[in-house]
Order: C-alpha cells, then sequence, then structure tokens
C-alpha cells in the first residue's frame, strides 16, 4: 500500500473513533433524560412545610365547598393569611398578626365590598359599599358601632351618631340640591327633633312626642302648627 493510502486510512480509523468518543462522553455528562412533566396536579389538599417538616401553609377544598388557601409563621401554629372563596358568602382575605389585630377584606357574590379592621380582637373601623352603591366609614367602640360617615346612592353627605344598643342618637344630612337637616333621637331610636333648611332658605323646626309623632312644627308661614297624637290642634300665622 502506498503511503499516500496509508495515511488517508489511519485519518479516517482516528476521527472514528474522536466521534465514537465523543457520543460516548456527551452522553454521561448531560445525565439521564428528564421525566415528562405532568400540566396538571390535581388533589383536594396541597401542605406546605420548612426543612424542618413543620406544616407553613395549607390549599384545599373543605367538606362546604370552601377553597381555602392558609400560611402560617414560623413559630404560630394559626393561620397568619388566610384566602377564601366561598360559592355562598364570597370572597374572603384575612391578616392577622397573632396579636389580636387583623384586616379582612370580603367581596360578597351580591356586590357588597367591605374592609375591617381589629385591634385586640374587637371591631375598631371598617369600609364598605352595599350593593346598591351605598359608601360609609364606620366606628366601633368595644364591637358597637358608634359613628358612621357615609355617602347614599345619590353621593348625598350623612353623619351618624349612635347611642345604647347601636340606635341613632343624632343623624346630620347634607343634600346636593341644597337641603340640610339636622335629626336627634331618644334613647330607643326614636326620632324627638328636626331642624332643616330647604334649598330656598325656608327653615323648619319639628317636635315629636315619645311615639315619634309630630308634636309642634315651627315654620316660615304658617308660624307654628300644634299637634295632638297626630291631628291638628292650633295654628298660628
Amino acid at each position: 500500500m502506498e503511503p499516500q493510502h496509508r495515511l488517508m486510512l489511519l485519518s479516517g480509523i482516528i476521527a472514528a473513533v474522536c466521534g465514537l468518543l465523543a457520543g460516548f462522553l456527551g452522553s454521561r455528562l448531560a445525565g439521564p433524560p428528564l421525566p415528562e412533566m405532568s400540566a396538571v396536579a390535581r388533589s383536594g389538599r396541597f401542605q406546605l412545610v420548612d426543612r424542618d417538616g413543620r406544616e407553613r401553609g395549607r390549599l384545599e377544598v373543605d367538606q362546604h365547598g370552601v377553597a381555602r388557601l392558609s400560611l402560617c409563621g414560623q413559630d404560630v401554629a394559626l393561620p397568619l393569611v388566610s384566602l377564601a372563596a366561598d360559592p355562598h358568602l364570597g370572597a374572603r382575605l384575612e391578616l392577622d398578626d397573632q396579636r389580636q389585630g387583623a384586616v379582612v377584606l370580603h367581596a360578597a357574590p351580591q356586590g357588597a365590598r367591605s374592609i375591617a379592621l381589629y385591634q385586640e380582637g374587637r371591631l375598631r373601623l371598617g369600609l364598605e359599599v352595599q350593593k346598591n352603591g351605598d359608601a360609609a366609614v364606620n366606628f366601633y367602640d368595644k364591637g358597637n358601632r358608634i359613628i358612621t360617615l357615609g355617602l347614599n346612592h345619590q353621593d348625598d353627605p350623612h353623619l351618624v351618631f349612635y347611642g345604647a344598643g347601636q340606635k341613632p342618637a343624632l343623624d346630620m344630612v347634607s343634600k346636593k340640591n341644597g337641603d340640610r337637616n339636622l335629626q336627634l333621637f331618644g334613647k330607643d331610636g326614636t326620632p324627638r327633633l328636626v331642624l332643616g333648611l330647604k334649598h330656598d332658605n325656608k327653615a323648619a323646626l319639628g317636635l315629636f312626642d315619645r311615639q315619634g309623632k309630630t308634636r309642634a312644627a315651627l315654620l316660615d308661614e304658617p308660624a307654628l302648627i300644634l299637634l295632638k297624637r297626630g291631628k291638628l290642634v292650633r295654628t298660628l300665622p
């Protein structure tokens, strides 16, 4: 065999050996093939644990059909965050600081929305929008509502103070058309006095008996109206 042919044959053998060696090393270095990932994981409950095996979170659907996500702190058994989707009560998010303070956001299926702030386990402040569009900020003392500052669905502002049993004690309204009035209530929530001013500057003062029926009215014209048990007794010009 001629030297040139021998050189070509030797070069081919070397190339083939290098190719086999590269393929072998490539398969070793690449490792085993990755398993095919499933597109959907299905379960009624998922549990999240830390490195010490303690439960830190849970995602589940309970027996009532409520889907809930709960997250716990490192040294706390009760959840710090709770997110629930209830088919009947709507969506609810609770943020708890474990010192009896919490923030609760709630969206009801009928359209009402609210944000509630708790301190020492008692409701202190609430922000709400009712399904009819009424919006209000409510202040609480020992869990009882004492003040409401709000807007009705016609965007008329009003302020209400509450007495014992959360019954209205004082109510002030200022309407967009210029009408303004102030109402005072008895301990049982029955109106006892109304002071009003119309947009045309006509003023009125009304007094009511313990049953809420008009007893006297002071107006521009007639000047005075007296009633008893809802029946007219006398008028003065």
